[in-house]
């Protein structure tokens, strides 16, 4: 667990992409990097798995395609034939021609609505959504860089002032933020009590190019009082076990990984134990399970 991160802010996205070259030069960890618009090879610099829109978009100019064929075919086929300057529409082959701006009009509205439409519920967007980035110039001329430190703070800020940077900041924790659970949460009592936690193992809903993801701890009270966690495991869906949160023997290092899974159920245990005696609170649960 990060025991704090450094906001690396720029000016320019060319100034942002040498930055993220240098730092992954030097094998430092890139939470994650918020720009005011789409930086052309910035997801190939942070080992993203490609998006899969274009062939969503595919399938929607499908749709849109054969809705719009059908639509002018039932309409000036089938329903209300009419002869139109001498070219009656009585065969849908002879007046294809025709219907084509038709078709092609359709084909482009269903594409563009409903890839904006899966991109808004993709990426969670929704009215009154609270914002999540560290500043709000992100989403005007700045280009930001969140980095956990792990012990490595003075090597990282070597880094950062060898690039041209235009701010510099230390943080010493995030706010809470919820994210997406896409796996089983590993918790050994039920509790239904709102006072009561539930702490498991999620996945961060991003994959790098590998197809692996970082491996989350989620922390829950009640059902609204949310937040998540890096357990600092990078880690394959398909080689992870969800009834007994740990990975399969498959995984190349399975026996590492799931002695160190075991030791993070441990520590949960004791910090949910120190929790319902009332000497932490819900947001310093992760403190005492990463303190040392």
């Amino acid at each position: 667990m990060a025991e704090k991160f450094i906001h690396a802010v720029y000016d320019d996205d060319d100034k942002l992409l040498d930055a993220i070259k240098n730092l992954k030069k030097n094998k430092i960890m890139i939470e994650e990097v918020f720009t005011p618009f789409p930086v052309h090879g910035l997801d190939h610099l942070l080992d993203l798995k490609p998006t899969r829109i274009a062939i969503a978009a595919f399938i929607y100019g499908c749709i849109g395609f054969t809705f719009g064929l059908l639509m002018i075919y039932y309409i000036m086929i089938v329903d209300w034939p009419q002869n139109i300057g001498g070219k009656p529409s009585f065969s849908l082959l002879e007046n294809l021609p025709a219907f084509v701006p038709v078709m092609f009009e359709l084909t482009v509205f269903f594409t563009g609505h409903l890839m904006v439409i899966t991109f808004y519920l993709r990426s969670r967007l929704w009215p009154f959504k609270e914002a999540e980035n560290p500043i709000p110039e992100t989403t005007d001329d700045k280009f930001l860089i969140q980095i956990p430190v792990y012990g490595n703070e003075s090597t990282i800020k070597s880094i950062i002032k060898n690039t041209d940077f235009y701010d510099l900041t230390v943080v010493d924790e995030l706010p809470p933020k919820v994210d997406k659970v896409e796996d089983d949460i590993y918790d050994e009592d039920n509790i239904q009590s709102e006072l009561d936690i539930t702490i498991g193992f999620v996945f961060h809903s991003r994959k790098y190019s590998d197809g692996s993801s970082n491996l989350r701890i989620q922390f829950t009270r009640g059902r609204g009082h949310q937040y998540a966690k890096n357990s600092g495991l990078r880690i394959y869906r398909k080689h992870w076990i969800s009834k007994k949160s740990e990975v399969s023997d498959k995984h190349p290092e399975f026996e590492k990984v799931n002695a160190s899974i075991n030791q993070l159920k441990d520590k949960i245990n004791e910090a949910k134990s120190l929790y319902t005696k009332g000497e932490i609170l819900f947001e310093d649960v992760y403190k005492e399970i990463f303190k040392n």
